[in-house]
C-alpha cells in the first residue's frame, strides 16, 4: 500500500493539534510500501483517550503474528504504566469517575497480506471506517459500517478496564466487537482506500450516492496545506452536515 495523503483537524476550528484524540500510524515513516496502517479514535467521554489511542495504535502497527488479544493487553500495560491506580490521588470527583470508566477508542487496521498481493485484510472495532472509491469518487464498498443510520453514541469500542477487555475477547461477546473482511483490489487498479474517523465516515455514508460531494472531500484532502481540509470540515459543520468532532482522513492506494 502507498500512503498518499493524510489530514486531520480538531473539534474546535483552529485549536491545537495536541488536543486531537484521533491517531493514525503507518508501519513506517515512508509513504511507499506500507504493510500495515492503523487508525484509532479516542472517545472524548473517556479518560486520557488520546493516550489510549496512541498505545493501541502503536501495538497494532507492529509487524508479526502477534494475536489481537496480546496486542491489546500489551497496550493496556503501557497505559497502566502511564496511569496507575495511584493516579487517583489528587483527582477531582469527575476525574475519578472518568478514570473508573476507563479509556476507550476505535480501531481500524489495514494489512497487506503480501508484498505482491492486491488483497487487503481489514480488522475493525467501532465506527472508524474504510471506503473503497473508484476513479470517479463513487463508493463501491465500506467497512465495518455500511449506512449512516448505523452510527451510534453506544458504538462498540476497545475499552481498557477489566470488564471491557473481558467482553472484547469473551467467546459470547467478541463477535459484537471484532469485524474482519478482505478487500480485493485486483480488478479495481484505479481505486483508492479512504480511512476516516466517525464524523467524516458518517458524512460519506450519507452521500455515497453523490460522488460529486465525495470528490469535494477528496480535493480538500489532496490540496497542499492543512488549512484546506480544516476549512472544508468547518464549512460542513456550519451547514449541520457533519458532527462537531475530531476529523481525520487518510488515503491509500494499492
Amino acid at each position: 500500500m502507498n500512503l498518499l495523503w493524510r489530514k486531520t483537524t480538531t473539534k474546535v476550528f483552529g485549536d491545537a493539534h495536541s488536543k486531537n484524540e484521533d491517531v493514525f500510524l503507518p508501519h513506517c515513516t515512508r509513504r511507499e510500501s506500507i504493510k500495515r496502517f492503523v487508525m484509532c479514535d479516542g472517545a472524548t467521554s473517556s479518560y486520557a483517550s488520546r493516550v489510549w489511542a496512541e498505545v493501541l495504535a502503536s501495538e497494532f502497527v507492529k509487524e508479526g503474528e502477534t494475536s489481537a488479544k496480546d496486542r491489546v493487553y500489551a497496550a493496556a500495560k503501557q497505559y497502566e504504566v502511564k496511569y496507575p491506580v495511584s493516579s487517583l490521588a489528587g483527582m477531582s470527583h469527575s476525574e475519578i469517575e472518568a478514570f473508573k470508566r476507563g479509556s476507550s477508542a476505535t480501531l481500524l487496521l489495514l494489512e497487506q497480506t503480501s508484498s505482491e498481493s492486491s488483497c487487503i485484510h481489514v480488522k475493525a472495532v467501532g465506527d472508524t471506517c474504510v471506503f473503497v472509491l473508484d476513479g470517479k469518487g463513487r463508493v463501491t464498498r465500506s467497512f465495518p459500517l455500511e449506512a449512516a443510520e448505523q452510527f451510534s453514541t453506544s458504538a462498540y469500542l476497545v475499552t481498557v478496564t477489566f470488564e471491557g477487555l473481558k467482553q472484547l475477547f469473551d467467546e459470547q461477546t467478541k463477535d459484537y466487537y471484532w469485524k474482519e473482511t478482505d478487500i480485493d483490489l485486483s480488478d479495481q487498479p484505479d481505486s483508492l482506500l479512504l480511512c476516516a474517523t466517525d464524523a467524516v465516515s458518517q458524512w460519506i455514508m450519507a452521500r455515497r450516492d453523490r460522488p460529486d460531494e465525495i470528490r469535494r472531500l477528496l480535493k480538500a484532502v489532496t490540496r497542499p496545506g492543512r488549512d484546506k481540509f480544516a476549512r472544508f470540515i468547518e464549512h460542513e459543520r456550519k451547514l449541520g452536515a457533519m458532527p462537531t468532532d475530531d476529523s481525520t482522513v487518510a488515503i491509500l492506494r494499492q
